[in-house]
């Protein structure tokens, strides 16, 4: 059999930042995603259990995507290691891919842990944003400021060449007007 067909069962267990940032959760979506046949669950510990199933190529890209540290769609997450013990076929019973949730209170608990960690982690990066906003608006500020002082400029142009042509037609006013009488 080719390496894409063969049918892989595996148990991660998932060391490092994932409880409270929202791995299972993660890992889950990907699952799913491969269509693979398994669970993820927390574990008491602090470590995160992973059961897997599914084509070798499918298990292999499975395992390099959930070891990314800080992705770009969970950025708390950090994976330290991956213990990986191969299982008997037929261990896997799921006809899916399915987080596994512990007792209620447990998980509410986890969950506001978790949705605060990132409203921390968003509001960190928005005054990240700002600090330097300073400068950027100064810089624009002071273009600003230019273009004010060319159309200053430019307004005191034109009065002076207003009065001059007022000037000039009441000169041609009064040279016409002499020469009626």
């Amino acid at each position: 059999m080719g390496e894409s067909l063969q049918k892989v069962e595996l148990e991660l267990i998932v060391l490092g930042d994932v409880q409270g940032v929202g791995y299972r959760q993660y890992v889950a979506g990907i699952g799913r995603k491969l269509n693979l046949m398994g669970y993820v669950k927390s574990l008491k510990n602090g470590t995160v259990q992973i059961r897997c199933k599914g084509h070798e190529k499918a298990i292999n890209e499975f395992k390099e995507i959930i070891s990314r540290k800080n992705p770009p769609e969970a950025p708390l997450i950090y994976v330290e290691e991956i213990k990986e013990k191969p299982l008997v076929e037929g261990t896997i019973k799921q006809k899916f891919f399915e987080e596994i949730y512990g007792k209620l209170n447990a998980e509410m608990s986890q969950g506001n842990t978790t949705g605060m960690n990132y409203l921390n982690l968003f509001r960190t990066d928005t005054i990240k944003s700002f600090e330097h906003m300073d400068e950027k608006y100064d810089a624009i500020s002071k273009g600003m400021l230019g273009v004010v002082t060319i159309i200053e400029e430019r307004n005191i142009a034109f009065e002076v060449r207003m009065e001059k042509t007022e000037k000039n037609i009441e000169s041609l006013l009064k040279i016409l007007a002499e020469k009626k009488s």
